[in-house]
């Protein structure tokens, strides 16, 4: 009788589809992310950069704020993510707020900041 591996978990599957570098290509602000094993690295362009580490769970990333304005570093923003067919929807929680979104809203809501990421073309 053969025995099969266990296929990999949703969220190691999405960590491994999540690593590389994605620009936005909808929301309120242009912006590219760029992941590699845990770490982060989050660009406004034209503006502010963050960096960190974070946790993966099925639909959420809690991410660990290490680097960038000083009134965010060492703060943990509660994040939902959806990655499907090569995009990636993002929506943060406040930094240093406990709540995370409920659902995506709509890119186009300025109260959030909700952006919609593709892979970055190689140059």
């Amino acid at each position: 009788m053969a025995v099969l591996a266990p296929s990999p978990s949703p969220t190691r599957a999405d960590l491994e589809a999540i690593q590389g570098v994605w620009e936005s290509v909808a929301g309120p602000r242009e912006a590219r992310f760029l992941v590699a094993g845990n770490r982060f690295t989050f660009e406004f362009v034209g503006g502010d950069v963050y960096m960190g580490t974070f946790d993966l769970g099925p639909n959420q990333i809690d991410m660990h704020i290490e680097a960038g304005p000083a009134k965010h570093v060492g703060t943990l923003s509660r994040c939902l993510y959806k990655l499907e067919g090569g995009v990636l929807r993002w929506c943060p929680g406040r930094p240093g707020s406990d709540r995370r979104p409920s659902s995506f809203p709509d890119v186009s809501d300025s109260r959030y900041l909700s952006l919609v990421f593709k892979r970055a073309r190689k140059r």
